[in-house]
């Protein structure tokens, strides 16, 4: 499902809920209507990416993310806030932390909207896990960190890259220090961009997560990482108690979120209403038409924005 119809399910099993209804049938009503769910909600995300359970689904994901290959992949993980399968666990620290072998750390965050300050806010985030990753009674050397960023906006819209990586560099572009990384992933751009012919592993997850979040699974192999996936992702495997409290946690917000965006194209339509109004108003005038004409003209125009009457 996508995040408007996640976000409807959510408001519906709060209000059922709250109400003393039957939210089983009303659960029950979503899993015959949708099989997956909307896999970049943050406890979803954290369900899945943030389960040592799924240690495996974790690692090619971010192997993909890094582009890390042969004997640089990652083949183990601490997970440092661990998800507790079946239950809420949302928390303010990031949605999915690691570590590998060698504890270097690797934190994803999923962001759908772009804050003035979200650029600040993966520096802070990388100065907070610089510190928390660090070990007492040891010098000034750290530990590589790389927070990836999968996130539903452009950090550089006029890059053709969907892809980046940012390190500190001098004015010569000569890299200063290497061990913090921060990787952007502009899902938006990849998903409406032309690449069809990138055929990377990190292309390839985006096209199953996609298929995914609108019910159109991609063709996988059986036994397959992504076929792996699209089991965890199943909407009937996330029980009733997980749905309710993350319904009665979150569903206000989401659907806040979700009513503000119908109402922001609703706006953006009335808008351009006015404005093709305006401008053939102006075009009347011109040609020399009588006061009359021009508000025959106008109510004729507002006739046509008047809904029928039921």
């Amino acid at each position: 499902m996508t995040k408007e119809q996640y976000a409807e399910m959510l408001h519906d099993i709060n209000e059922t809920h709250k109400s003393g209804g039957d939210t089983s049938a009303c659960i029950a009503k979503y899993r015959k209507r949708y099989k997956f769910v909307y896999i970049y909600n943050d406890t979803i995300f954290k369900q899945i990416f943030g389960n040592p359970q799924n240690m495996e689904l974790t690692a090619n994901f971010l192997n993909a993310i890094l582009k890390l290959d042969g004997g640089d992949c990652i083949d183990k993980l601490t997970f440092v806030n661990p998800a507790v399968e079946g239950t809420l666990s949302k928390t303010i620290i990031s949605d999915v932390v690691v570590e590998n072998e060698y504890l270097e750390r690797i934190v994803m965050e999923v962001q759908h909207v772009k804050g003035d300050a979200y650029n600040d806010r993966l520096v802070y985030y990388v100065a907070k896990h610089t510190v928390a990753s660090k070990t007492h009674n040891e010098s000034y050397w750290l530990r590589n960190l790389n927070l990836i960023s999968l996130q539903m906006f452009d950090g550089f819209p006029e890059s053709r890259n969907y892809r980046h990586s940012i390190r500190l560099k001098n004015q010569e572009n000569d890299e200063f220090f290497k061990k913090q990384t921060i990787t952007l992933v502009e899902i938006p751009k990849f998903l409406e961009g032309d690449y069809d012919s990138d055929s990377s592993m990190l292309a390839q997850w985006l096209r199953v997560i996609d298929g995914l979040n609108n019910e159109k699974p991609v063709p996988v192999p059986d036994g397959s990482i992504f076929a792996r996936l699209q089991e965890k992702a199943k909407l009937s495997i996330f029980t009733e108690e997980f749905l309710v409290n993350e319904a009665m946690n979150m569903s206000d917000r989401l659907y806040e979120m979700y009513v503000e965006k119908k109402q922001a194209r609703a706006e953006g339509r009335a808008e351009g209403r006015a404005k093709g109004h305006a401008d053939v108003l102006s075009v009347l005038k011109d040609m020399g038409l009588s006061p009359e004409q021009i508000a025959e003209a106008k109510t004729r125009l507002a006739a046509m924005d008047t809904p029928p009457a039921k």
